[in-house]
């Protein structure tokens, strides 16, 4: 059987621990973070790599499964495309080849959001938030190997696993391929010689991309908290606000 499309290289793996400890050192864990993600009325959008196989059935169904995909073991979403594809290489890893759009509603996000913890590296919890270095989609460093890393801005990483994982699979409204995307602006960030010819190439493609903004997921204040989307003290604050 062919390996998971989510499995981690070594190289992965130390990026991964890199930016935890990185997230880990940054001050206060109490400090509030902002979910940003192109979402509408129906739902909102989260990346996933996976191998040709996967996603080969995915878009064919329009869900995922097939005897290479397993439903209940640890899967990452991101709402952030530029995330994926820095940690994808622009769908350019082994196994992660192919990146794909997949669309949930929101209450199946605020669901699967008000089940995890929020937690770095390892731990037993079936559902996991991570709040990582955020990455710039319109600009990229390393030379053009990956989208900027952005020090002041937290991107959100959804870890599922077990009913989870299942929860997540059954929610699914749609999955679209958007390799061919990730590709384009992998070449745009590797443009030569000179900065300017790389902000040409992101121009061409802008009417293309995501437009990520900010979402508040349906959760209940404790979850939203335990989370870090809003303070302990904002819910009579919003109270107050909306009397």
């Amino acid at each position: 059987m062919a390996a998971s499309a989510n499995a981690r290289s070594d190289s992965d793996q130390q990026e991964a621990r890199k930016d935890a400890l990185e997230t880990a050192s940054a001050g206060n864990t109490a400090e509030v973070h902002q979910f940003k993600g192109e979402w509408d009325d129906e739902g909102v959008f989260f990346y996933q790599a996976f191998n040709d196989e996967i996603s080969d059935y995915a878009i064919q169904h329009g869900r995922f499964g097939g005897p290479h995909f397993n439903p209940t073991r640890m899967t990452w979403i991101k709402p952030s495309f530029a995330w994926v594809l820095y940690r994808a290489g622009y769908g350019r890893k082994h196994n992660q080849s192919r990146i794909l759009k997949v669309k949930l509603p929101h209450a199946a996000v605020a669901a699967l959001l008000g089940a995890c913890a929020c937690k770095h590296g390892g731990g037993g919890h079936k559902g996991r938030v991570q709040w990582d270095p955020a990455r710039d989609l319109l600009s990229s460093e390393d030379k053009g190997r990956q989208p900027r890393k952005m020090r002041r801005e937290r991107a959100i990483q959804i870890g599922l696993s077990h009913e989870l994982s299942e929860a997540y699979v059954g929610s699914v409204i749609s999955i679209e391929d958007v390799t061919e995307l990730a590709h384009a602006v992998g070449e745009a960030h590797a443009t030569k010689p000179c900065q300017e010819g790389r902000q040409d190439a992101m121009a061409e493609l802008l009417p293309r991309l995501p437009v990520e903004r900010p979402y508040m997921p349906q959760c209940e204040h404790e979850a939203l908290v335990r989370l870090q989307l809003v303070a302990a003290g904002s819910a009579a604050e919003a109270s107050e606000g909306r009397s």
